[in-house]
Order: structure tokens, then C-alpha cells, then sequence
């Protein structure tokens, strides 16, 4: 039993946490956006949307939503004209602090 909870503890103190595994999935797919293309909040919302469904599949709901938010919290501005691209390296930035 103690083995388990000791193998467990030591995941969750070295693994990213979920919201920076949303954050970082979301960098990932913006990063294939169109590079000439400002971002919208739509394209950023459905995104996140996207990632965060894949990312918390299968985990009790409660921590689905809590990582959502905490991940959409962290979630920078979006600059006047701002590229997807320039964006993701940003939201890069917020994951490493989650």
C-alpha cells in the first residue's frame, strides 16, 4: 500500500499538471495555424475546447473543470493583430508557472 502512495506522490510532484498539459497542447496546435492570420478569441476558445476534452477524458469531472479553468485563467491577452504563432509562444510562458 505505502509503495503505491509513494509511486503515486512522485507522479504527481514530476508530472506537469493538467492545466499546463491543456496550455501546452494548446501552443502545440496553434503553432499550426496559419502564420499570416491574426488570432481570434474563437479560434483560441474552440482550442482550448478541443485540447482540454482530450486532455481530461476519462478523469472524474471535477478535475476536468478544475484544470480547464485553471488552464483558461492563465490564458494571456490576445495583442491587437496577434499571430497564432507569437500567441503560442506566450501561452507556453503561462504553462510554465501551473
Amino acid at each position: 500500500m505505502t509503495n503505491h502512495i509513494d509511486t503515486e506522490l512522485r507522479r504527481l510532484l514530476t508530472e506537469p499538471s493538467r492545466a499546463n498539459q491543456i496550455l501546452t497542447a494548446v501552443a502545440s496546435s496553434l503553432q499550426s495555424e496559419d502564420p499570416f492570420t491574426p488570432l481570434t478569441l474563437d479560434t483560441l476558445n474552440a482550442t482550448l475546447d478541443t485540447s482540454a476534452y482530450v486532455l481530461t477524458d476519462g478523469v472524474p469531472m471535477v478535475i476536468a473543470i478544475e484544470a480547464t479553468e485553471q488552464a483558461a485563467r492563465a490564458l494571456p491577452t490576445i495583442h491587437p493583430g496577434e499571430t497564432a504563432d507569437a500567441y503560442a509562444l506566450r501561452i507556453l510562458q503561462a504553462a510554465r508557472g501551473l
